[in-house]
C-alpha cells in the first residue's frame, strides 16, 4: 500500500467486512517475492527516519505494510472456485523510543509524539 501524495494526512478506517484498512491508499497485485521486495523497498524510501541519541535510523512517521495472501482452490469437476484469505500488517510505530533518552528537541521531537 502506498501514499500517492506525500505529506497528505491518511486516515484509518473500519468497515464491517474487510476490516481495517488505510483510506487513499492503493492496492498492488503481486505474483512473486521479488516484486513484494521491489514494493517493499519503494515504501522504505518514502519513509522518514533521523538518527536520535537511541537510534541511529529512528522511524519518524508511522509505517504500515500490509500483506494480504490469497489462495484460490478449484474445483474443475464442480465447476467452483473457493477462495482463502489471510492478512498480515507489519506496522512501525514513529518515535517508539522513550523521549526523554532520544535527545531529539523541536520538530524531531514532535514527529515521534
Amino acid at each position: 500500500l502506498f501514499n500517492p501524495k506525500r505529506g497528505e494526512n491518511l486516515k484509518i478506517r473500519n468497515h464491517p467486512k474487510r476490516g481495517f484498512y488505510v483510506e487513499s491508499l492503493t492496492k498492488n497485485a503481486v505474483a512473486d517475492y521479488h516484486m513484494v521486495e521491489k514494493l517493499m523497498e519503494i515504501g522504505s524510501k518514502a519513509r522518514t527516519v533521523a538518527s536520535t541519541n537511541m537510534n541511529a535510523t529512528s522511524s519518524r512517521a508511522h509505517t504500515i505494510f500490509m500483506v494480504i495472501l490469497t489462495q484460490t482452490r478449484v474445483d474443475k469437476e464442480a465447476g467452483t472456485a473457493t477462495d482463502k484469505t489471510s492478512v498480515i500488517n507489519l506496522i512501525d510505530l514513529a518515535g517508539s523510543e522513550r523521549q526523554s533518552g532520544t535527545g531529539a528537541t523541536g520538530a524531531r521531537l514532535k514527529e515521534g509524539s
